[in-house]
């Protein structure tokens, strides 16, 4: 007998159609009950709020759910907040010349996101994908980049005086490490 975990099974109940998710009745209600329809359902997959599915009652996997995407605006309104953008995503995003200090990015898909000139000092990128990011001219002094994913990110006129980058996959094929290693060191921009 095999038994799946409960992030397969709950993947998968994500993957079954709606008339799946609606809670399971004996068959002496199914006749009788004619006001509960699949319907009830479609009004909590619009929400805009990311409620969905789980507000729902329904457990998602986060792996295995699409997640959806933050605007510029979206941002802005985290950034005048609680300043936490830890494990969401913002790829794509247009975020140039905005001032991110001491941000929390933990975890966060920063796919494609721009972020040129930017103020990212003291933010915490650990565990996020920077992957193919526009990081020009941006300020990373004291960023902690532990175990980020920065392959193939730009860094042209970046600084990242005394960054934390231990086990950062870097843009070594870009630029090369020793640049990366005088600017942790020294604060001098990247020039490549």
């Amino acid at each position: 007998m095999h038994i799946k975990s409960s992030s397969n099974s709950t993947a998968e109940l994500c993957k079954k159609p709606k008339s799946h998710l609606s809670p399971r009745r004996g068959s002496d209600d199914d006749d009788d009950d004619d006001d509960f329809s699949d319907d009830d359902f479609s009004d909590d997959d619009e929400d805009e709020d990311g409620g969905g599915a789980a507000s729902a009652g329904i457990a998602i996997d986060p792996e295995s759910a699409k997640p959806k995407t933050l605007t510029r605006k979206e941002a802005i309104e985290i950034l005048q907040s609680n300043r936490d953008f830890s494990g969401v995503d913002l790829r794509k995003a247009n975020l140039t010349k905005l001032d991110f200090s001491n941000c929390n990015f933990a975890g966060a898909n920063l796919s494609y996101v721009n972020f040129k000139d930017s103020n990212l000092e003291g933010c915490d990128f650990s565990e996020s994908s920077l992957w193919n990011a526009n990081l020009e001219g941006a300020n990373l002094t004291r960023a902690n980049l532990e175990d980020a994913d920065l392959d193939y990110t730009k860094l042209r006129g970046a600084v990242l005086y005394r960054a934390n980058i231990r086990r950062a996959q870097l843009p070594t094929d870009l630029i090369p490490r020793d640049e990366i290693l005088r600017s942790v060191n020294d604060g001098t921009k990247i020039s490549r």
